[in-house]
């Protein structure tokens, strides 16, 4: 599932693009364009401030931007997140733009209160902040489950614990799509009424 975002069907704007005579679609699909631009660099913008830690950069790749329509009647600015970027899936979109709850659901049922998810811990993160080791590698290494000091389940190699064990994750929202789409409907409006020359 990937998420999509659309500025379509919306009452005032079908309005003002109903008004407006045909010989203004070039323009009309310059001001659709600018926009969805916008939403596009406001959402990416989240990145770089930090909103959002980006630790291979593919969530922000996968963000991609479309005009189509041959008329005034079909013309349509779309946001959204591919469902790939170079072959890797991406299909976590929809969970960082309304936030959700992940739930063990089968890993780690032989430990005490199992299942649980895995996150890596600091020693198992490289500095920018991506998996050096999945479970798998650091089973086939030699890391055992046990108890830490502060009563969590781990996965450790020797003392140190390379990942944590949890029976859920809590993922705020906070990818931004549809406020930065909401954000650019102002900015629509006022220029369909310059093309179409009201007050």
């Amino acid at each position: 599932m990937t998420l999509g975002i659309e500025v379509r069907n919306l009452a005032e704007i079908s309005d003002y693009l109903n008004k407006l005579p045909d010989k203004t679609f070039d323009e009309a699909k310059k001001v659709f364009q600018e926009a969805v631009l916008d939403a596009d660099k406001e959402v990416k913008l989240r990145f770089s401030s930090k909103i959002i830690h980006s630790r291979t950069g593919t969530l922000r790749r996968s963000l991609r931007t479309s005009l189509t329509g041959s008329s005034l009647r079909n013309l349509r600015a779309s946001f959204f997140s591919s469902a790939n970027v170079a072959g890797v899936p991406v299909k976590y979109a929809p969970l960082q733009e309304f936030g959700g709850v992940i739930k063990a659901i089968n890993k780690y049922s032989g430990v005490p209160g199992g299942p649980y998810l895995n996150i890596p811990t600091k020693s198992n993160l490289t500095p920018a902040g991506v998996m050096k080791k999945s479970a798998k590698e650091l089973f086939n290494a030699g890391a055992h489950i046990h108890k830490s000091k502060a009563g969590n389940w781990g996965v450790f190699i020797g003392d140190k614990m390379m990942m944590v064990l949890k029976k859920k994750v809590v993922v705020p929202a906070r990818l931004g799509m549809i406020d930065a789409a909401d954000d650019q409907i102002p900015t629509i409006l006022s220029k369909l009424i310059v093309l179409i020359g009201e007050d």
